[in-house]
């Protein structure tokens, strides 16, 4: 959260009204414009966001934000801070906070691909039917070499899958590959050639590990609240007037 300066002259006069008021009316007007600033970084944390990520669930960014309200009347130690939220859930606010200052997330080994998203777009959630815990029987295949055309060896990994009754199978050769989904598969009985339709779903990788660049959405949402500590001053400041002269 940025330092709020009172000594500036949109605020010394506010100060000096407030020092003679009371002596809590001064730092309740403080903490009220940290609070103010803190709730307005956490709004403003969904819109930056979406400017820096694909968001496919509105509310993401503001659940795990979370507000450490100012407290007491000490000027020294008086502060409102805007986070990520924990406790919501550990291994999401982690990839949060390395997506804030970088750094490295252990992930998934199976990355999903647009075809198992809604409409096949990349900004939708992955289907319901292509979630990990809806997938039928799955079994991996791995490459022999390079024998053979692209599609004879996929012919052979259906036929596999098919005899072994797996709706889904992997690729994987040299740590990479794909998770396909059988969606049909179809032999002329007269030429024995065997026809089949797949639809990849996820791309399979050698590592969890993934590196992370810096993309900050915290800080900027706080840059662009502390633009309007003086409003928020002068607001809270307006509530101590009210509230010490109706005594």
């Amino acid at each position: 959260m940025a330092n709020f300066d009172v000594n500036t002259d949109g605020a010394i006069k506010l100060t000096a009204k407030l020092e003679k008021l009371h002596r809590s009316a001064f730092p309740v007007a403080v903490r009220g414009t940290l609070n103010d600033t803190a709730f307005k970084t956490k709004s403003l944390v969904p819109k930056v966001a979406k400017s820096k990520f694909t968001t496919r669930q509105k509310s993401f960014f503001r659940a795990f934000s979370t507000v450490d309200k100012a407290k007491g009347f000490d000027l020294r130690s008086m502060k409102a801070t805007t986070g990520i939220n924990s406790r919501k859930g550990s291994k999401v606010a982690e990839g949060l906070e390395k997506q804030e200052f970088g750094g490295n997330i252990q992930g998934r080994k199976l990355i999903p691909m647009d075809t198992s998203r809604t409409s096949n777009s990349h900004d939708k959630k992955v289907r319901r039917k292509h979630r990990f815990d809806r997938l039928g029987k799955t079994i991996r295949i791995r490459g022999r070499g390079n024998r053979g055309t692209r599609k004879s060896r996929l012919v052979a990994r259906v036929m596999v899958a098919n005899r072994l009754g797996a709706s889904h199978f992997i690729t994987n050769r040299g740590g990479k590959g794909t998770l396909f989904e059988i969606d049909s598969v179809r032999q002329n009985i007269r030429t024995k050639k065997i026809k089949f339709k797949l639809t990849p779903l996820y791309r399979y990788r050698k590592s969890r590990i993934s590196s992370v660049t810096k993309k900050p959405f915290m800080q900027p949402s706080a840059k662009l609240a502390s633009k309007q500590m003086l409003n928020f001053y002068k607001k809270n400041a307006e509530k101590q007037f009210h509230r010490l002269l109706r005594k």
